[in-house]
């Protein structure tokens, strides 16, 4: 039997395989391959012919005098922002090889905690899909059933019964209606969130509800430091490096419009840690932090601290959202179930008494 020596060739970009590539090519620049080398040669490593494709097209701009950051930049559907901006500094500095691990680090983590999210919210998800399915099942098909039997009795039914029918009844005659207005509501609201005004009004909606909120936050604050430290490591000046978070943020209004504010700020002669806390959205252990970085010299060590602290807390609060979700979950369907079988046994309860 032929040994398999490599995995199967597949259509589409993973995470994985965006990870693999700026492992390599972190490896080879540092090892000392030209730059155009080591793409052609990770072009060849890599298992998604997508993102083959792409490598090769980079390749050919770096080959014909673009920047690294730049060819990358033209295929932002697969290279964020943030990368871009870091890929950048390290090129300006002509530190690309220390800004490439750090980079492939960032990626590594952030993906960890990405699936880590997926696998934690599949569990609840599946949960609340089969509790809706479950309850709305019993409410058009299973009490409608009983409905007709205690009507055609005309007995006095008990107030929790009358409920359950009338919220049944409901269901079946206005239910079609109820899923259209869910439908247009969820594409308004689509449509909106797509225009300027909308993305700030969702962004700043999303950053105070519970748990939630404290995710986003949080990963902002992990972000912020992360970027910072491997900006300021890579040589570029504090100005250049806010002006990069700006971009870097660009999937979110709040923090993108506070580092704008924070950029005026240091422009202005401020400090980093002062014009961060002035924008109210940075944490005060992030300003501390950055606070006594600057004052110690030591600004890329303090914001890796932070950095590393709020990685650590985002699994947490990833763990407490889904163990609270299923909570909900669970409690929902068991009190669904509850209230539709109370519903239907008591009259056939009162029914055996009165033949009794």
């Amino acid at each position: 039997m032929k040994p398999r020596v490599s995995s199967k060739m597949h259509p589409k970009v993973e995470s994985a395989d965006i990870l693999a590539f700026f492992q390599q090519l972190a490896t080879l620049f540092r090892a000392g391959t030209p730059i155009y080398d080591a793409l052609i040669i990770a072009a060849g490593q890599s298992q998604s012919a997508e993102l083959q494709r792409l490598i090769l097209d980079v390749s050919r701009k770096v080959a014909s005098g673009n920047s690294l950051w730049a060819a990358l930049g033209k295929h932002d559907k697969h290279f964020k922002q943030e990368w871009i901006e870091v890929i950048k500094s390290g090129e300006s500095s002509g530190l690309l090889g220390e800004v490439l691990v750090r980079l492939q680090t960032q990626i590594d983590n952030a993906n960890q905690l990405q699936s880590k999210l997926v696998s934690s919210m599949m569990y609840p998800i599946i949960c609340l899909v089969v509790a809706v399915g479950a309850v709305s099942v019993m409410l058009v098909k299973v009490v409608p059933t009983f409905a007709t039997m205690f009507v055609a009795m005309e007995m006095e039914l008990p107030a929790i019964t009358q409920y359950v029918m009338a919220a049944s009844e409901f269901l079946q005659t206005k239910g079609p209606y109820i899923l259209g207005g869910l439908i247009t509501i969820w594409y308004s609201v689509k449509r909106y969130v797509s225009t300027p005004e909308g993305r700030k009004a969702k962004d700043r909606f999303l950053v105070g509800v519970p748990l939630i909120g404290e995710v986003i936050v949080q990963s902002c604050m992990q972000k912020y430091a992360n970027n910072v430290s491997v900006l300021l490591t890579a040589g570029l000046p504090l100005l250049d490096c806010i002006h990069s978070m700006k971009g870097i943020y660009k999937s979110n209004s709040v923090y993108e419009d506070a580092m704008e504010s924070v950029s005026r700020y240091v422009a202005q002669g401020g400090g980093l840690a002062d014009g961060v806390e002035r924008t109210k959205v940075f944490t005060s252990f992030a300003v501390s932090m950055t606070r006594i970085g600057e004052q110690s010299g030591t600004l890329p060590a303090c914001l890796d601290e932070v950095e590393t602290y709020y990685r650590r807390k985002i699994e947490v609060l990833v763990d407490r959202l889904t163990s609270t979700m299923e909570t909900g979950v669970i409690l929902f369907m068991g009190v669904a179930v509850a209230v539709i079988l109370t519903s239907v046994y008591l009259p056939m309860f009162s029914m055996a008494g009165g033949v009794g």
